[in-house]
C-alpha cells in the first residue's frame, strides 16, 4: 500500500510538471514571431542562451564540482546541445515564415514517432492502433505543411516563404525527437539494438550518471558556444543587411527574450527532462498534442492568427490519428 500511493504521487507530479511545460511552450512560438520582429533569429537566441548562462553558472558549477563529467562522456554532453538547443534555430527561422498555429499543429507529430520510436528502441509495448494512428496523423501533418498551397490554390512567392517555414519546423521537430530519444540513451535506457547501433557508430552511452539538471544546463552552454559566432556572422551582414538598434530595444522584445530565457529555457525543459526520465515516452508525449489546443488564444491574442480551413482539415486528420493511436494502447 505505502508504495501505491508513492507511484500515485509520482505520477500525479510527472502531470502536472508535462502540463506546466506545455502551456509554456505553446505560448512560445508567438512569444518568438513577436520577438522576431525586432531580433534577428541568431541574436535573439544568442541573448537567450547568454541570459540562461548567467543564471545557471553557479549552480552549474556547484554541480560538476559535486560530480563531473566523465571525458569520455563530452560527446554525449556536445551531442545533447546540439540536438537539443543548437537545433532550435530551426523552429525561430521558421517562425519568420510560417504562422505559430501551423508551427504548433506540425509539432504534434513528435509525440505520435516519439511513441513508435520508443517501441522501436526501447522496446516499449504498442499496438496495431499506434501504428495506424501515426500514419494518420503523419498525413494529416502532411496537410497542414502543405496548407499555404492547398489555401491559395497556386504556388507563388508567398506560398513558397510559408512552405519554407513550415519545412524548416519539420526540421527542428524531428531534431528534437532524435535529442529525446539520445537523452534517454545518454541516460542509461538501452536495448539490444541500441547497443548494436552505438557500436556501429562508435558511441557508448553515459559512462556515469548525472542530475537531469546537469545535462540540461550544460546544453543550453553548447547552445551558446554555437550561437556566438552564428549572431556574429549575422551582425556583420553576412546573412544579409539587418538594421539593429540593441540600445532602443522597446520593452516587448525585451520581454520575449525574458519569457524565452527563464520560462521556455530553464522551467519548461527540466520540467520537461525530470518526467521524461521518471516515466514512458508515449505517456511524455500525450501532453504534446495538448500545444495546438493552448497555442490557439495564445496566437490570437498575441497575432490575429486564426486557422485556415485546410488547417483545420489537417488539425482534424492529426486528431483522428491521436484517438485511434490512444486507443486500447498497450
Amino acid at each position: 500500500m505505502p508504495s501505491k500511493k508513492i507511484l500515485t504521487k509520482s505520477l500525479l507530479l510527472a502531470h502536472l510538471a508535462l502540463l506546466i511545460a506545455t502551456i509554456i511552450w505553446a505560448a512560445a512560438g508567438p512569444v518568438i514571431k513577436l520577438t522576431l520582429d525586432y531580433l534577428p533569429t541568431f541574436t535573439f537566441l544568442l541573448f537567450r542562451f547568454l541570459l540562461v548562462g548567467v543564471i545557471l553558472l553557479p549552480f552549474i558549477l556547484l554541480e560538476v564540482r559535486r560530480n563531473p563529467i566523465d571525458r569520455r562522456d563530452i560527446i554525449n554532453v556536445l551531442l545533447l546541445g546540439l540536438l537539443g538547443q543548437s537545433s532550435i534555430a530551426f523552429i525561430f527561422e521558421g517562425l519568420k515564415y510560417t504562422s505559430a498555429l501551423d508551427s504548433a499543429i506540425i509539432g504534434v507529430l513528435t509525440p505520435l514517432l516519439a511513441i513508435y520510436t520508443g517501441h522501436y528502441f526501447f522496446r516499449e509495448k504498442i499496438n496495431g492502433f499506434i501504428k495506424i494512428g501515426v500514419l494518420i496523423a503523419t498525413f494529416g501533418s502532411v496537410v497542414v505543411a502543405l496548407e499555404p498551397i492547398l489555401n491559395e490554390g497556386i504556388i507563388n512567392q508567398d506560398t513558397k516563404t510559408r512552405l519554407w517555414g513550415n519545412f524548416l519546423v519539420i526540421v527542428y521537430n524531428f531534431s528534437f525527437l532524435v535529442y529525446v530519444i539520445w537523452s534517454k540513451i545518454s541516460l542509461g535506457q538501452t536495448s539490444s539494438l541500441i547497443k548494436k547501433s552505438l557500436h556501429f557508430i562508435h558511441l557508448k552511452p553515459m559512462h556515469k550518471k548525472y542530475s537531469t539538471f546537469l545535462m540540461i544546463g550544460t546544453s543550453f552552454y553548447v547552445g551558446l558556444a554555437t550561437m556566438i559566432p552564428l549572431a556574429l556572422a549575422e551582425n556583420i551582414g553576412i546573412f544579409g543587411p539587418i538594421n539593429l538598434d540593441i540600445s532602443n530595444l522597446p520593452l516587448g522584445p525585451i520581454l520575449g527574450v525574458i519569457y524565452m530565457a527563464l520560462l521556455s529555457s530553464i522551467v519548461a525543459y527540466m520540467l520537461f527532462d525530470w518526467a521524461l526520465n521518471t516515466h514512458s515516452m508515449g505517456d511524455t508525449a500525450i501532453y504534446s498534442y495538448l500545444a495546438p489546443i493552448f497555442t490557439l488564444p495564445f496566437a490570437y491574442v498575441m497575432l490575429s492568427e486564426i486557422p485556415t480551413k485546410f488547417a483545420l482539415i489537417g488539425s482534424a486528420i492529426i486528431a483522428l490519428g491521436v484517438i485511434i493511436a490512444e486507443h486500447k494502447k498497450s
